[in-house]
């Protein structure tokens, strides 16, 4: 590239972004709710008048509704498109979540499959007419994935080829309309770049929406979407679920494919990213997990591991460990309010709960930055070169970090073996104090100490951090909202350290009220099928299977 200015190249981006909106489906800036003035959004776009009521029918409705009322004839695919459209079109205008906007190219998706279905009286594959929005990381013919980087705009003009997820759901008759929001390189727990700025939270827009997946997760929980695809590599699809009080599920690497996506760490073999599914939706979850894993990606993409979907069938009773704190940093009082209540609703249903010594989460959660910053930054430094971008505080250790060396990697790769080894042994462990006499199904804990940070106050993911480093297989599922009555600071605990002391600190009552408090499942690994079981079983306890209702 031969422009140096990286504000203007952005700028130009952005006002191309703009003007791909379509007219009549934005609200006019004076009748927006005031930012300063309404922080919960989340039933604008209902309230707002500007949906009609088929559109709204349509937009609260969950995936599998969505498709047996396409599959009936009530409904349209460019019906859905259309209503889908309209109503992501006001969920930007009030949290800024997408990034490549192309509607007509959606709308014409959708013609082409009721045009398809009038004249064969087929469907085309199991999601047909399903409007599936996507983070700006997966690859779309004929579209940019700028990952947040300003060196990505134009770089390519357009992707010639569909990633290999995007190739399978389109070949199942899904319908794409919208990409979403991501911090620089998705190496950020906030979703804020130099292009489009920073996604705020629709629970509460002083608070953020997280990352990597943010854009996506604020969209789906304004129902522009009624299923997102995002990734996660150190908690970016299981902070923005929590942060948005969306369900999620996170799978091993190698269950789902991920070729064709840009990464923000290319060739990183370390820890690998993987895709997963965001809705506000369990059913909605495991219609998609089985689409994909039904439609054979592991012969697609070599790193995919050939598993067909599985029937688990769980016992009746279930054992779960419960870890309360990582010792690192202690939960604020809404996340320790909803384990509270999440374990005493099980207890009344008969389930088993034990205590979890998180033993090596720390060491893990460090050996995972590490892995990150192994190549001295030089990548993201090399990209960033591209047009003088700085790097915003969060990424600094991109810029300042010294190239690891093969040596000191492969010393940690075999202590992260090793910690593996440990974990797993002390998993079967468990054994030894359950009822059942049988090792836990589950680990319960927080997602992360914050119910939704402030904006610029994200300051740690060692809870889900771990868990890339094992590759275990985790879902979120939400649980309740802060309350600035219920959730007030003990004036007498006394922090461990220093980051400690700053989560202590920063938290608010009420600048925090009103954010979403989700919690995490953990699995081992390729349990993606009992983990969504396990998620219903939770989600029933707490009563929150119908919380998006």
């Amino acid at each position: 590239m031969t422009i140096s200015n990286y504000k203007e190249i952005a700028a130009q981006k952005l006002a191309k972004r703009d003007s791909s909106f379509k007219k009549e489906w934005l609200i006019p800036q004076d009748q927006l709710p005031s930012s300063s003035q309404v922080k919960d959004v989340l039933k604008f776009p209902i309230e707002s008048g500007f949906l009609t009521p088929l559109e709204i029918e349509i937009t609260e409705s969950n995936a599998l509704e969505i498709l047996a009322n396409i599959k009936s004839k009530r409904w349209t695919s460019f019906q859905v498109a259309s209503a889908f459209g309209h109503r992501a079109t006001i969920a930007h205008q009030l949290v800024n979540c997408l990034s490549e906007v192309f509607f007509d190219e959606g709308l014409q998706m959708a013609q082409e499959l009721d045009e398809y279905y009038a004249k064969t009286g087929e469907l085309k594959g199991p999601l047909h007419g399903l409007p599936i929005s996507l983070k700006d990381n997966l690859n779309i013919k004929g579209h940019q994935t700028t990952i947040g980087f300003v060196g990505f705009i134009n770089n390519p003009i357009q992707f010639e080829q569909d990633a290999v997820l995007v190739e399978m759901l389109r070949s199942m008759g899904a319908v794409f309309y919208v990409k979403t929001n991501v911090p620089v390189a998705m190496m950020m727990p906030e979703s804020i770049n130099h292009i489009y700025g920073n996604t705020v939270n629709p629970f509460n827009r002083d608070l953020t929406c997280g990352g990597s997946s943010g854009g996506e997760a604020a969209l789906i929980a304004l129902k522009g979407s009624p299923l997102g695809v995002g990734s996660d590599i150190g908690g970016s699809l299981r902070i923005p679920s929590s942060f948005q009080n969306l369900f999620n599920l996170k799978a091993s690497s190698g269950r789902f494919p991920t070729y064709g996506a840009r990464s923000g760490l290319p060739g990183l073999e370390s820890v690998l990213s993987v895709n997963g599914p965001m809705s506000t939706s369990l059913d909605t979850l495991e219609l998609y997990s089985k689409c994909v894993v039904d439609g054979e990606p592991w012969l697609k993409d070599g790193k995919v591991v050939e598993i067909p979907w599985r029937q688990v069938e769980l016992p009746s009773k279930l054992t779960f460990a419960v870890c309360f704190s990582d010792g690192v940093v202690k939960p604020t009082p809404p996340v320790t309010r909803a384990l509270k209540h999440t374990i005493a609703k099980l207890l009344e249903q008969g389930h088993e709960i034990i205590e979890w010594e998180p033993k090596d989460h720390e060491r893990l959660a460090n050996i995972i930055t590490e892995f990150f910053l192994s190549d001295g930054g030089e990548y993201c430094k090399k990209v960033a070169k591209l047009t003088g971008e700085p790097f915003f505080p969060y990424m600094e250790m991109y810029n300042t970090s010294k190239e690891l060396g093969v040596s000191k990697l492969w010393e940690l790769h075999a202590e992260r073996t090793s910690l593996q080894k440990q974990y797993l042994d002390r998993w079967n462990d468990t054994a030894k104090k359950t009822r059942s006499g049988k090792p836990i199904d589950g680990i319960i804990l927080p997602v992360t100490p914050y119910p939704t940070a402030e904006n610029g106050k994200f300051k740690y993911v060692g809870y889900t951090s771990v868990f890339n480093a094992l590759d275990y297989s985790a879902g979120v599922v939400p649980i309740t909202r802060a309350d600035k009555d219920l959730d007030l600071k003990d004036e007498d605990y006394k922090p461990v350290n220093d980051l400690d002391k700053e989560t202590f600190n920063d938290y608010d009552a009420e600048k925090n009220h009103g954010g979403a408090v989700a919690l995490q499942i953990v699995g081992r690994r390729f349990q993606e099928e009992k983990v969504l079981k396990m998620m219903k079983v939770i989600a029933g306890a707490v009563d929150t299977e119908h919380y998006w209702k």
